[in-house]
């Protein structure tokens, strides 16, 4: 249960395995371990995913079904709009820069739902 709600909440945060691994000093490797269940992580990195995700530890182990937060909510609390993680590296945007990335990514995803809307 554990590998299947931490790649669901990685996943709705936008986040790849390496991007998650480097948030919590893991290998991409480990993560694709714990997110398979093939490796189990310990206690600490338990709580370091429940932190980083806002759910709790019973929620990962799947004893209960608290809600993780709305997905909206998640990714603007995980990495705001002021940063860019450029080749690897989290980088802090202007208020110009920012304003600019996030209207790019909103006629980017409007570009692409008409895309897909089109018939082929």
């Amino acid at each position: 249960m554990y590998g299947t709600r931490i790649r669901e909440l990685r996943k709705a945060r936008g986040m790849t395995m390496k991007q998650l691994g480097q948030r919590l000093s893991l290998a991409e490797s480990t993560i694709s371990g714990y997110e398979n269940e093939i490796r189990k992580p310990d206690m600490d990195t338990l709580l370091q995913f429940a932190d980083l995700f806002e759910v709790t530890v019973d929620y990962l182990l799947g004893r209960t079904e608290q809600p993780p937060a709305p997905v909206s909510e998640v990714r603007e609390s995980v990495v705001p709009y002021n940063y860019a993680i450029l080749e690897g590296e989290m980088e802090t945007l202007t208020e110009d820069e920012a304003k600019h990335v996030k209207n790019s990514l909103e006629m980017f995803r409007l570009w692409k739902a008409k895309k897909s809307a089109e018939p082929e």
